[in-house]
């Protein structure tokens, strides 16, 4: 991450979840001056000028913006621009009658910084804050924790940013003890986040709803649902209920674990108990239904979640459509689609790549090609998901001078699937030609980088046309991504199968001056294939050695010598 000259030491990062809020300045405090005041002054204070007030004021409106625009860019991820900005703002404080930006912003500055993983810097902006003599406040405070709790999972240094705060005149809130139990729950330490729980109560802090469950989610993770269900009853005992957060963390952990009878259960007992079921709720029920082959079910649902007054989301939605694609019922597909409007739903390019990959898959060519004008009719402009689920529906058919005609003179837009999908089906047809000329336009024209399934199309395509000399120069190319044992293994198996020995051996000598490490896998594979070709046989045995001392170069021995013992 690259930041300006003005900048460099300068560092931010976003807020955990707390009870102190950093745009609340009630607790923000500047450290004492060094100097006692003259006492004539201090009893006889005079307003400050007109034009120093203006100052003022222009200085607070400037803070604010920029502490809104630094916490934007946060959330967006740009720890770079946050501090360039920050730096911006503490370059014109001494012209506006400021000593430092405000702790506020300096919390903006270090949340960001946190966020992106910034450990030193963030700590570097904390100490030159006190340096610069504005106080920390308990939000300050929860994001350091969050800092050694969440990122680095140093809890030493959370305990002992704990311990100082009293020293700064901040006491922890309910925020600084759930952001640590959070951190060690995620770290698996559920027994010593209990023991945070009994310090908080000590320091005379009740723990809440958000406190307990990251517990209750760490018993989830480890398989411990029936723990899990205890510590929600000891939440309802303790006056502080579980909310539908809490119950959607047990529900994803009963879906995962098949138990769909006791999430029926868990459902029913919330409409009982008050809070009420948040579409992620239904989305996790119908989506592990879904993918349970319960279709159905996860149907009935949708049509559940309506009634409750809940509005589908986009996910949702999805999952409805894979469920009657699954069940070949495209009828209720295009009228869930029409439907769309009357559920204030907007159906998104998303949603129809959805129903149009089930239909490719099924050879549902026209309703593809319905789908499509659909979606344009409606103003839905499609992605290059969509043009790539066309392209290959058109080449399964056999239409592949369509689906290269639609790329190359209609502007569709293409990405790397695209032309493998094209290179393939162009050897397919066995129009080698069309394929090799393709592979060439799409990294000297297009810019589209081949990843590994490029290559290992193009090496195969080659070796049937006998062009061993191109397949090995295909390979050496793909090595300056990584080396792919996927592609290395067939490559090897056509070439043995034609005796191509000096191509083989160009290949182990390229993999070597690439500097990837040969393992005992790879020459255990290529001797298999050898010895799968013929090469065990006597008449062919010379081949195997000069082969095996080639690949491993001249003078090394393939077994060591036997020493007589």
């Amino acid at each position: 991450m690259g930041f300006s000259a003005s900048a460099a030491a300068l560092l931010v990062l976003p807020v955990p979840s707390s009870s102190s809020n950093d745009s609340d300045d009630s607790d923000a405090k500047t450290l004492p001056p060094s100097f006692a005041p003259d006492p004539k002054v201090a009893s006889s204070p005079s307003p400050p000028p007109p034009q120093q007030q203006q100052l003022a004021r222009q200085w607070l409106d400037l803070e604010r913006d920029c502490n809104m625009a630094m916490k934007a860019l946060a959330r967006a991820g740009d720890a770079a621009q946050v501090v360039d900005l920050f730096a911006g703002l503490a370059l014109s404080a001494p012209a506006a009658g400021a000593a430092a930006p405000s702790v506020l912003s300096y919390n903006t500055l270090l949340n960001a910084l946190v966020e992106a993983g910034l450990a030193a810097e963030a700590r570097g902006v904390f100490d030159r804050m006190l340096a610069a003599g504005v106080a920390p406040t308990a939000s300050t405070f929860n994001i350091l924790v969050k800092l050694y709790a969440w990122r680095t999972a140093e809890f030493h240094h959370a305990y002992d940013e704990i311990h100082a705060m009293r020293g700064h005149g901040v006491a922890p809130d309910v925020g600084t003890f759930s952001t640590l139990v959070t951190g060690l729950c995620r770290a698996g330490r559920l027994d010593e986040a209990w023991g945070v729980l009994d310090w908080m109560m000590q320091e005379g802090c009740l723990p809440m709803v958000h406190t307990y469950t990251p517990i209750l989610h760490g018993y989830c993770r480890q398989g411990r649902i029936e723990e899990a269900r205890k510590l929600m009853d000891f939440m309802e005992g303790a006056g502080c209920p579980p909310n539908i957060i809490t119950y959607n963390v047990l529900i994803k952990a009963l879906c995962d674990d098949g138990r769909f009878d006791e999430v029926k259960e868990v459902l029913a007992e919330i409409k009982t108990k008050g809070p009420k079921p948040s579409a992620v709720t239904y989305n996790t029920y119908m989506d592990a239904l879904s993918k349970a082959g319960m279709a159905e079910k996860a149907v009935e649902l949708f049509e559940d979640m309506r009634c409750e007054g809940l509005k589908p989301t986009g996910f949702t939605l999805s999952i409805a459509l894979n469920c009657f694609c699954v069940h070949s019922k495209f009828s209720e597909v295009i009228r869930l689609l029409e439907r769309s409007t009357e559920l204030n739903w907007c159906a998104a390019v998303v949603a129809y790549n959805t129903v149009m990959s089930r239909l490719c898959d099924m050879e549902r060519w026209l309703a593809i090609l319905e789908l499509l004008a659909d979606m344009i009719k409606k103003g839905i402009i499609p992605n290059t998901r969509t043009f790539n689920i066309l392209i290959q529906s058109l080449c399964i058919r056999g239409k592949l001078s369509i689906a290269i005609n639609l790329v190359f003179n209609h502007g569709i837009p293409a990405n790397v699937v695209t032309y493998n999908t094209l290179i393939h089906w162009s050897y397919y047809h066995g129009r080698a030609s069309d394929a090799d000329s393709m592979f060439e336009y799409m990294k000297k024209v297009a810019n589209v980088a081949p990843d590994e399934v490029t290559y290992t199309i193009m090496v195969d395509g080659l070796c049937r046309q006998g062009k061993f000399d191109e397949a090995t120069d295909c390979f050496k190319e793909s090595l300056k991504d990584r080396l792919s044992k996927d592609l290395l293994t067939p490559l090897i198996n056509r070439l043995g199968r034609k005796e191509r020995i000096r191509n083989i051996v160009a290949v182990f000598r390229e993999i070597e001056r690439q500097g990837f490490v040969r393992n005992h896998m790879i020459f255990e594979d290529t001797v298999r294939s050898f010895c799968t070709v013929g090469f065990r046989q006597h008449t062919k045995i010379f081949n195997l050695e000069f082969l095996l001392e080639g690949i491993l170069g001249p003078g090394k021995e393939v077994y060591p010598a036997h020493n007589g013992r």
